[in-house]
């Protein structure tokens, strides 16, 4: 008989998806009814199939339960939710790291235990445990699948905030905060002044992180999940695959009218279909086939407004950049966006990385597995050195059958530092597909 939640019990997040609001109901019924008929599940197995084993679709939910009993009522509860808006990675949240109140009891995760670790090890005062606490937080976030466009803070959190986008080592905050002299608040950047906004801080919002409430990480990572970013709904706990029910499938009816856009769409080709089928299934797998090249290239990185209109004018003139696939009427296809979507993404300068590490960090983030329905396929990744700085193309395989990847990469090298030609030779590449 399975046993009422304890208050010690960790929140679980069972997150769902389907292609519309109906069928995403059927899947809550669908999902209730098993666990109620599987009383001794373990709820971290089944948050792991849903994260795992399932097709990501527009219209989302997500419940937060410490029981098996608890999920299903969850589920079964009446709610009304919209089709999430398409988050690419590039179009990640801002964290915002409250430092202004003292951190005495953070919650119980291995990222804030090991930031909270090396501050006893080398400055051991409250301000130092509050920029420990938040840096691991950010960590944990990161690990769970939330990429950040930018990272800021106010009091001791500008240190966290600082350390965690690299710009100075976590030891050197953690020794800073014990001096005592307040650092300056940051601002939020003017680009990203519409993007979502995660508060790390005792704050009521949908989108706060309470450092100090052990259920507030599992909430906030259902409401990502609900508003459309693909974070591990998992938690990183430990589990294994279960078989739950499947999806529900609703096909339209025959002479039923066609998609409003269908005439602006393609069939997939045979090698489309493969790969985008199989990387569909094994979710996360779209990063092993997705074509990268990379270039080193020695002098000052070019300013982010002239590397964000130099990518936009790429995709401009080369319209498979533009190419995404979605499923209207339940068919998968492939359009043409008719405006560039994607945009760069800048990573934290490495004023120690040489130009093979700087090579190899753009290559990295540049193949992370790609949002695959109805979301840009090409991704451009910079990062700055001291004498030189790297930047890598990446484009998902399917694609790439009419495009010449090094030729797009001296392109968008030469838009980006505004002398409208090839780069020279002296630029190293480095081309990989997987």
């Amino acid at each position: 008989m399975n046993r009422p939640p304890s208050p010690t019990d960790p929140l679980r997040v069972l997150a769902v998806s389907a292609r519309d609001p109906g069928s995403l109901a059927d899947t809550r019924r669908r999902l209730a009814a098993w666990l109620a008929d599987t009383p001794d599940a373990d709820l971290d197995d089944v948050a792991l199939t849903l994260w795992t084993g399932r097709e990501r679709f527009p219209c989302r939910d997500a419940v937060t339960a410490a029981s098996v009993a608890e999920a299903a009522a969850a589920l079964l509860a009446d709610t009304t939710t919209p089709p999430s808006p398409a988050r690419a990675p590039a179009d990640g949240p801002v964290l915002l790291l409250d430092g202004t109140a003292p951190l005495s009891a953070p919650v119980d995760l291995p990222e804030v235990a090991d930031a909270l670790r090396l501050a006893r090890e080398h400055a051991d005062c409250a301000a130092a445990r509050t920029v420990a606490a938040l840096h691991g937080l950010v960590t944990w976030l990161r690990a769970r699948g939330v990429t950040p466009s930018a990272v800021r803070g106010t009091g001791p959190g500008a240190l966290a905030a600082a350390a965690a986008r690299g710009d100075l080592p976590l030891t050197d905050a953690l020794l800073a905060a014990t001096t005592g002299t307040p650092p300056a608040d940051e601002q939020l950047p003017d680009e990203h002044a519409g993007t979502p906004v995660i508060r790390i801080g005792a704050l009521a919002d949908p989108l706060a992180l309470d450092p100090a409430d052990s259920s507030s990480p599992a909430r906030l990572i259902a409401e990502l999940w609900r508003q459309g970013y693909d974070v591990d709904t998992s938690l990183g706990r430990p589990g294994r695959r279960v078989r739950l029910p499947g999806q529900p499938l609703r096909r339209r009816e025959p002479g039923g009218a066609a998609p409003a856009d269908a005439s602006a769409t393609r069939a997939l080709t045979p090698y489309e279909q493969r790969w985008l089928f199989y990387d569909l299934v094994r979710h996360g797998s779209s990063g092993d086939h997705t074509a990268a090249v990379a270039a080193v290239v020695p002098g000052p990185a070019p300013a982010p407004d002239a590397l964000s209109a130099a990518f936009t004018e790429l995709q401009r003139r080369h319209p498979a950049l533009r190419t995404v696939f979605g499923e209207p009427g339940g068919r998968w296809r492939a359009r043409t966006l008719p405006t560039p979507q994607a945009r760069p993404a800048h990573l934290a300068p490495d004023p120690d990385g040489g130009p093979e590490t700087l090579r190899v960090a753009v290559l990295d983030e540049a193949r992370q597995p790609l949002r695959l329905r109805d979301s840009p396929l090409v991704r451009c990744c910079l990062r700055a050195g001291t004498a030189h700085w790297a930047l890598a193309l990446a484009v998902y395989e399917p694609l790439t059958a009419t495009l010449d990847l090094r030729r797009l990469l001296d392109e968008l090298l030469g838009l980006a530092t505004a002398d409208g030609a090839p780069r020279p030779s002296f630029a190293r590449h480095g081309t990989e597909s997987r």
